[in-house]
């Protein structure tokens, strides 16, 4: 029967550190093969189900460093890895002190004593803290992964320095906290709020970019479908004049004025010309493209587009279109 309850108490940590990597890997990607990622998936265990004491400097120090180690299973930049040690530690460590502390107080005060009893209040207490990090991944994941592909370097060194105080303050109250002093706890309480908050504040953010970007990009379907109604009339236009235009060119060609007929061709071709280019098959960034590329032509600026993005799918529209605006936006202030 105790070997079944430590069995369960330890499976409880597993699964508990696997949603912990998990909400990791909403801001890191895990690297390659597999076996990295059982290693990353073994060391997050550790990370999140350490116990933390009142006055165990050592301790939570250990972890922290560990923590970041783990971060190098993870692919992506550095101030990422920095971030989502400044998100997610305070948020472990706190739970983990609040969880330890109230637990043996609860324990001693309504039972007290050891042996099985104590075997299983403590296996049975890892259910709490599997809850929490399943609940947290749950309704965490997108956000933390929207902010990850929109926010930029800045912005997350903004959020780690919000992060870096309720870092310090768990440290503070793990290393300097008399055991078993209910004046940390609110603290805590106050340390996991913040981190909460700023992973609300991240998708806020994101949430603002995206919808920058969804408007810039509304404009320039506008402006490519005005374009598109105005050039459909000057078509028409051309049609119900082409009799006229023919038997100009007929005239100069009967009287064999070659030079002049082509010139007169080649000013026609120029006043048929539409602005709807086809640089690629999906409209939204053809849109963005076609603006660029009238931007550039009314600044005579001789420019030459060569997409291929078909069947590309890594990045949305949104992203797409941000990407090529920035670029072309700096081409042509380069060349102007």
């Amino acid at each position: 029967m105790e070997n079944l309850i430590s069995l369960i108490g330890t499976s409880c940590n597993f699964v508990q550190g696997y949603f912990f990597f998990k909400t990791v890997s909403c801001l890191l990607k895990p690297r390659e093969p597999r076996f990295l990622q059982i290693l990353a998936w073994m060391l997050c265990t550790l990370v999140s189900s350490v116990v933390i004491f009142a006055q165990d400097p050592v301790n939570i120090l250990v972890v922290l460093c560990l923590f970041f180690g783990t971060t190098f299973f993870f692919e992506g930049p550095w101030y990422l890895k920095i971030s989502a040690v400044m998100i997610l530690y305070p948020i472990a460590t706190a739970l983990n002190f609040l969880l330890n502390n109230i637990g043996t107080w609860i324990f001693f005060t309504f039972w007290g004593g050891m042996g099985f009893t104590n075997l299983l209040f403590s296996n049975l207490a890892e259910i709490v803290p599997l809850l929490f990090w399943f609940v947290f991944y749950r309704s965490m994941n997108r956000r933390l992964l929207k902010a990850r592909q929109l926010l930029d370097r800045r912005s997350w060194l903004f959020l780690s320095l919000i992060c870096l105080a309720s870092l310090t303050a768990v440290v503070s109250l793990v290393c300097f906290t008399p055991n078993l002093a209910p004046a940390a706890y609110p603290c805590m309480l106050a340390c996991i709020a913040t981190n909460f908050t700023s992973i609300y504040l991240a998708s806020y953010l994101a949430d603002t970019i995206q919808a920058d970007m969804e408007r810039k990009n509304l404009r320039l379907q506008k402006d490519y479908y005005e374009e598109l109604e105005k050039n459909q009339l000057q078509i028409r236009r051309l049609r119900h004049d082409m009799n006229s235009h023919f038997a100009v060119v007929d005239s100069l060609l009967k009287d064999r004025n070659i030079k002049e007929a082509l010139e007169y061709l080649e000013k026609l071709m120029g006043y048929i010309e539409t602005g709807n280019r086809p640089f690629c098959k999906n409209s939204v960034v053809n849109a963005l493209l076609n603006a660029k590329y009238n931007q550039a032509s009314e600044q005579n600026i001789d420019c030459f587009f060569s997409i291929s993005i078909d069947g590309f799918t890594k990045l949305d529209d949104i992203t797409l279109c941000s990407v090529f605006a920035n670029t072309l936006d700096n081409a042509i202030e380069a060349c102007s």
